[in-house]
């Protein structure tokens, strides 16, 4: 991994609010390499609505928990100059002891997307308008990886529609 670098992730929370953990996780670069991808046991919520996240909690049962992988995870984030992603969620990453330097830039395209006025920010509606097609419909048949694609991908034709606009 190239020192200082625009890095892509995605988090899956449980829900509610209240209660979040992060169950899965998957970072990436810009050119798509996967970084780290993985579903993670939980330490408090034990179900939550799959169709929320794609994630069943049955499949996580057996896996670790984030803590065991928060030292490569924070390695991982201390690389990189800007975080993309679809709803940062740093706030779970940091209760999960994950701390986003300072320095580092968050791109959050949720934010980016709101500005376009679209009031229901979806990762179906960002992949619809940037012509991002490879998204599962259903959220069941989706990954972190493919998340993580999805959003790198509208993240590039943002940048090159800005690029054009100027």
């Amino acid at each position: 991994m190239n020192d200082k670098q625009t890095l892509i992730y995605w988090v899956d929370l449980t829900g509610p609010a209240v209660f979040d953990e992060i169950v899965r996780l998957t970072i990436m670069d810009i050119n798509n390499n996967v970084l780290f991808n993985h579903i993670f046991n939980t330490r408090l919520v034990d179900w939550w609505y799959s169709e929320l996240n794609g994630v069943d909690p049955d499949d996580v049962a057996d896996e670790p928990a984030f803590n065991d992988f928060k030292d490569e995870i924070q390695g991982i984030f201390n690389q990189a100059n800007k975080l993309v992603t679809f709803y940062a969620h740093t706030e779970y990453l940091e209760e999960q002891g994950v701390k986003i330097p300072t320095n580092t830039q968050i791109d959050d395209l949720a934010d980016d997307f709101r500005v376009m006025g679209d009031e229901s920010n979806t990762i179906e509606k960002l992949c619809d308008y940037y012509g991002f097609t490879q998204l599962p419909k259903n959220i069941l048949d989706r990954t972190g990886v493919i998340n993580a694609k999805a959003v790198n991908h509208c993240y590039k034709e943002m940048i090159y529609r800005k690029v054009q606009e100027n």
